[in-house]
Formats: C-alpha cells, sequence, structure tokens
C-alpha cells in the first residue's frame, strides 16, 4: 500500500525545470530566459510626470487638472466670444459707419 502512495505523490511533485543543467538545453529555457532578460530590462518604479507643451496641455494643466480646478476658463469663453462677436460687428457694420457721415436707418 505505501508503494501505491509513494507513486500518487510522486506526480503531484514537479520536475525540476529551471535548473543550471536543463537551462541552455531546451529552446523553450531559451525563450523563458530572453523573457526574464526582457523584463529585467524594463524601468521600476513610477512614470516620470510628463510637462505639456502644447497650449492647450498647458492650459488644461492650468485650470483643469488637479486642486487647482477654477471657473477662469468660462469666464475667458465669455471674454474671447465678446470679442471676436465685436469683431466681427465692426467688420461688417461699424466700420461704415465710423465717420457718422451715413446713416441707414
Amino acid at each position: 500500500m505505501s508503494y501505491i502512495v509513494k507513486r500518487q505523490l510522486s506526480t503531484l511533485i514537479p520536475p525540476k525545470i529551471a535548473s543550471a543543467a536543463t537551462l541552455g538545453a531546451t529552446p523553450g529555457a531559451k525563450r523563458l530566459a530572453s523573457v526574464v532578460d526582457f523584463y529585467k530590462a524594463l524601468p521600476r518604479g513610477p512614470a516620470p510626470v510628463s510637462q505639456p507643451t502644447s497650449f492647450f496641455g498647458r492650459y488644461s494643466a492650468k485650470y483643469f487638472e488637479g486642486g487647482n480646478a477654477s471657473g477662469a476658463p468660462l469666464v475667458h469663453l465669455i471674454i474671447g466670444a465678446f470679442l471676436i462677436g465685436y469683431t466681427l460687428d465692426y467688420q461688417f457694420h461699424l466700420k461704415h459707419h465710423k465717420a457718422g457721415a451715413e446713416e441707414h436707418h
């Protein structure tokens, strides 16, 4: 009875697949070694924080992200809309009446 128990337990114990003698022998071990080398070459720790380089990236980082989110972009939008609207109004209507000579009502 003890022979049967020993045989059943021997199938549960895995063979040594990562020993120094078998590391260079099988192609699977070479693949495993290349995977290990790949993961050793990866950087460790948290990723460095990248600084935005474009105008919109810096604007977003300044007004939308983190604890410094504010309502300033809404004020900028209102001022920008006013300036664009006044510029269009001036170009299409007001510059014709700047001298006050023409009165078309």
